[in-house]
């Protein structure tokens, strides 16, 4: 961990603007995280720039002040990368190509390193740790108590924010008394996490709260009620006005369903392209995705997969009741 922080401070050497950036489909754990490194880079007089691929970043408003947020375009070059929630650069997308075009790499993670791995200049990866922005707390608390009250406070609220996410609000397996400890030494600097996790998880519109339930109504149940399959069409978000990517985290509404020991989450972005999520608390998800070319965690893992969705749905039915044959 020291040698983590002498990397981060490290970086306020560096005398060029300074890229910032986490996996496709940013989360409450990448996004948030890159926020709180970005502000601490301006804080120190840094140019920091957090690149995206132009999401719609409206769920994280409340957390934004000055941060410069910037959507990719291929004739970006920067000399120092922070990738972050990340190790593989499949999952950066078009922004892989950063990579190529910069002198220095630092990637941060807590995720099992995947395929195509980054080739970084120095990598902190740890599976331990419940999120990305837990890590950076335990790296660079002593930084974070050294600002001024207003932005620790706004700091301090992005990095609870990390842990809000990757534990879904302290109920999956990875909440530990680690975790509990770091959420209450935030809370000390001044957050209301109430708040957080009001504007955080109880944010949605009506037409999100209709979109949720008409998803909640594909639910089917397979081998005996152990494997909850849900699919959500490109129609049904258009139906209502909304984006799909905008609707945060839709697993967490049957998780914990009696009886379940998997779930699979279908979601299509286009004709052919479909965004997979997979759930478990018994069975190691993470290995499963990455037989498809993703990864994650053991209990919460995802891909990405183009096709037919008949042809999807039946082969991950197929073969994840052979993992849950197996358990």
């Amino acid at each position: 961990m020291q040698n983590l922080s002498y990397e981060l401070i490290q970086l306020l050497t560096r005398p060029q603007p300074i890229a910032v950036l986490s996996h496709e489909y940013p989360d409450g754990d990448g996004f948030c995280a890159s926020l709180f490194i970005a502000g601490w880079l301006a804080h120190n007089d840094r140019e920091a720039h957090i690149i995206t691929d132009g999401d719609n970043l409206d769920r994280y408003a409340h957390l934004m002040e000055d941060e410069v947020v910037k959507s990719y375009t291929p004739d970006m070059v920067y000399d120092t990368l922070v990738v972050l929630d990340c190790n593989n650069s499949d999952r950066l997308g078009a922004r892989a190509a950063l990579l190529d075009k910069a002198q220095r790499v630092l990637v941060v993670d807590h995720h099992v390193v995947e395929n195509n791995p980054i080739q970084a200049d120095y990598s902190y990866i740890d599976q331990s740790f419940a999120s990305v922005g837990a890590i950076l707390f335990e790296a660079m608390e002593p930084q974070l108590a050294q600002m001024p009250s207003g932005l620790r406070s706004r700091m301090a609220a992005c990095l609870y924010t990390t842990i809000l996410n990757d534990t879904n609000n302290f109920t999956n397996g990875n909440t530990n008394s680690r975790v509990l400890s770091q959420a209450a030494r935030m809370a000390s600097h001044g957050i209301q996490p109430h708040l957080l996790y009001q504007q955080y998880f109880q944010n949605q519109s009506p037409a999100e709260i209709r979109y949720i339930g008409q998803v909640l109504s594909t639910i089917e149940l397979h081998f005996e009620g152990k494997l909850l399959v849900m699919v959500a069409r490109q129609e049904v978000a258009e139906e209502n006005g909304i984006n799909a990517e905008d609707v945060l985290n839709i697993t967490r509404w049957v998780q914990g369903a009696k009886g379940i020991e998997a779930i699979i989450f279908i979601r299509e972005d286009a004709p052919g392209d479909y965004k997979l999520s997979f759930r478990s608390g018994k069975v190691d998800v993470s290995s499963f995705a990455a037989r498809f070319g993703g990864g994650g965690h053991r209990s919460a893992s995802g891909c990405s997969l183009e096709g037919d969705l008949q042809e999807i749905k039946a082969m991950m039915i197929s073969q994840m009741g052979e993992v849950l044959a197996r358990a």
